[in-house]
């Protein structure tokens, strides 16, 4: 039984209507900037443009009816029907669309059964992760190689998403390269900033690969540092450690999080330790489950999520250290194959 159908059957719907692109590649592993799934009982349909109409039919003949089409014809597949399932993460034009075509009354919320589904991967799925970290892990290792005196942020940015472009893949999100009090930032900006002496570097990158997104975040010294950032990084180095070895089925994602979160408050850093300790991955770079201290669900096997610890001390420096983890038989399997122990150059 395929994955859409299984849904349909979960959602115990007259029909479901899929309309976020995260969403609908999940369901078909086609990507297109313009298309919808419809399930009914006997039929699955494929709506979008002209553009990608023939491509589509190339490709889902076995699994879709693809359908040349708009809103318009979401009414005409569903006529007939009572409550139908929809996706709530969508935009909210797409929303307005979707109860002018089939009345706001007749629509469920399903996001959480779909959500449900896509926090477990399947083999394939996981297979893309890691070919993902694979070439990931290439693109960190060539990007040392430009770490020299006077380069910027942006060119060593540009050389990461470089090398994933000409191994195959795309870029999971904007590449974050920062140095020195740049790194301070978790989520900064690059910059036209040179590196220089005594600088921490943080770069967080991530590949994607058939769809499938891998997220890697690893801190290195240029130059000589200080007794300070050394102590720094072996705190957020013992927090990642201990946090992913932890890790197993039947944890909550709090108690994940407030393994790291203890021990970077007990070492006085409490406060500097911003954002949860970590997200799922799949499709999106930014999935459920999270590693946070407000979340109570529940790791299980085949859940692929990163677990990343961080210390910001403001106009300083900062150090994060990220690896994309898949619950795999009972234990947490790191995909990066790149070492943790703190790189001086």
């Amino acid at each position: 039984m395929n994955v859409c159908r299984e849904i349909y059957n979960k959602a115990n719907l007259d029909a479901i209507v899929i309309c976020s692109p995260s969403n609908t590649f999940y369901l078909s592993g086609f990507e297109s900037s313009n298309c919808q799934i419809v399930i009914t009982k006997d039929k699955q349909y494929f709506i979008t443009d002209k553009r990608y109409v023939n491509e589509a039919n190339i490709v889902l003949k076995d699994c879709f009816e693809v359908v040349a089409g708009d809103f318009t014809y979401i009414s005409m597949l569903t006529n007939g029907c009572g409550t139908i399932g929809w996706d709530s993460d969508v935009t909210y034009n797409t929303y307005k669309s979707l109860c002018d075509s089939l009345g706001e009354s007749k629509l469920k919320d399903i996001q959480p059964i779909i959500e449900s589904f896509r926090m477990i991967k399947s083999n394939d799925e996981i297979t893309n992760i890691r070919k993902a970290q694979e070439i990931t892990d290439l693109a960190f290792r060539e990007a040392l190689k430009d770490l020299k005196e006077g380069v910027s942020e942006i060119e060593i940015a540009a050389k990461i998403e470089y090398v994933f472009l000409k191994n195959g893949a795309s870029i999971a999100f904007d590449s974050i390269v920062a140095f020195g009090e740049n790194g301070a930032s978790p989520h900064a900006h690059r910059t036209f900033r040179k590196l220089r002496s005594g600088d921490f570097v943080t770069m967080d990158i991530g590949a994607k690969w058939n769809g499938y997104c891998s997220d890697m975040t690893r801190t290195i010294g240029f130059g000589e540092l200080s007794s300070e950032q050394i102590k720094v990084y072996d705190v957020v180095l013992n927090a990642q450690l201990t946090a992913k070895d932890a890790l197993k089925p039947g944890m909550s994602g709090k108690q994940a999080d407030k393994i790291a979160r203890d021990i970077i408050t007990k070492e006085g850093y409490g406060e500097y330790f911003t954002h949860s300790l970590g997200h799922g991955v799949g499709v999106d770079i930014h999935e459920n489950i999270t590693l946070s201290p407000n979340c109570d669900g529940l790791l299980e096997n085949g859940m692929v999520v990163t677990v990343e610890p961080g210390i910001y001390i403001p106009n300083k420096f900062g150090v994060r250290i990220e690896d994309t983890i898949v619950m795999e038989n009972n234990k947490a399997k790191q995909l990066s194959k790149i070492d943790k122990k703190l790189i001086i150059i």
